[in-house]
């Protein structure tokens, strides 16, 4: 049973900390624990979204919850397992009565004050136990820390995703609202836009990529988000590749291949569904969140049901 225990205990470390270096400290910032997570609870969520659309903005703050809680859940009762059948034998507790301990809500107990760096009178009476409980304190900061940087880096990408989907949607409703074709009749001044469009689509890619996570996220607002706007950003690009003028078509070149380059890690990373069909993934993209598509000469709603319309 000591054997077992241990063995068990340290898989369940070693299990969260393979997670956490994946998905923290990893370039692509994908732990397959931390990812099945993930796209379970927003599957829960966009069930749920089908009769309540609005809920579908928790998904995201919800699975980073459920990550961090199953890293510490993972941690802690690992070493918990550990500590489980040594309790009589190499443990000292100072305060009467608790010389019986050996249940595993005892053992439970003893990691979490280690975990938290809180002394619960009880030692260790061998030299490798006091090294592993100092080492699961040092987790347990670890954790902690890493834990609130990563919420701290997601935020920067969620902007950059706002501002790019702001950007397309107040293009659109310029062009639409003053019957200008940018491309056409401002050839000069498009040039900038449409590459700066470009160079942002192109940066939040990489955004995403290093913290998937963030595609959980969504805002609420269905009229300007970057999943409906992707229609436009893509057409976009066809007409400035189009153009006469060359500084025109390489900012066009750009922001088409910026897109593509997006709806393909899109297409492989999280709807899992073939990336040759451009069109096909945008729209998958769109209803995945709710989101309005986006064209040249109209914008089609996504279909709200009653109780949201009603709210």
């Amino acid at each position: 049973m000591v054997v077992f225990d241990t063995v068990l205990g340290v898989a369940l470390i070693l299990a969260a900390l393979l997670d956490i270096f994946q998905t923290l400290f990893h370039p692509a910032g994908r732990g397959a624990m931390s990812d099945w997570t993930a796209r379970i609870i927003w599957d829960i969520f966009r069930k749920v979204a089908t009769r309540y659309s609005r809920v579908l903005i928790y998904a995201g703050p919800t699975s980073i919850l459920a990550i961090i809680v199953t890293w510490v859940a993972l941690t802690w009762f690992g070493f918990s397992l550990i500590y489980l059948p040594r309790l009589q034998i190499d443990f000292m507790h100072l305060q009467a009565g608790d010389a019986n301990r050996g249940g595993i809500l005892d053992a439970m107990s003893l990691s979490v004050g280690a975990l938290i760096t809180l002394s619960e009178g009880s030692y260790a009476a061998r030299y490798w136990l006091q090294i592993l409980r100092g080492l699961e304190a040092v987790i347990g900061f670890g954790l902690l820390t890493a834990s609130v940087s990563w919420l701290l880096s997601i935020y920067p990408v969620l902007e950059s995703r706002r501002s790019v989907a702001q950007q397309a949607t107040l293009l659109h409703h310029a062009e639409r609202q003053n019957r200008i074709d940018m491309i056409r009749d401002a050839p000069e001044q498009s040039q900038d836009w449409v590459l700066a469009i470009g160079t942002s689509v192109a940066g939040l890619r990489n955004q995403m990529a290093q913290f998937p996570i963030t595609y959980y996220f969504v805002m609420g607002e269905p009229e300007t988000a970057l999943a409906g706007a992707l229609p436009y950003l893509l057409e976009l690009s066809e007409r400035a590749s189009a153009s006469s003028v060359p500084g025109l078509r390489l900012a066009g070149t750009v922001l088409g291949g910026a897109v593509h380059n997006f709806l393909e890690m899109v297409a492989e990373d999280f709807l899992l569904v073939s990336k040759d069909d451009k069109q096909a993934i945008m729209r998958a993209y769109a209803s995945e969140q709710m989101a309005d598509l986006i064209l040249i000469d109209r914008t089609i709603p996504y279909q709200r049901e009653q109780d949201r319309d009603a709210a």
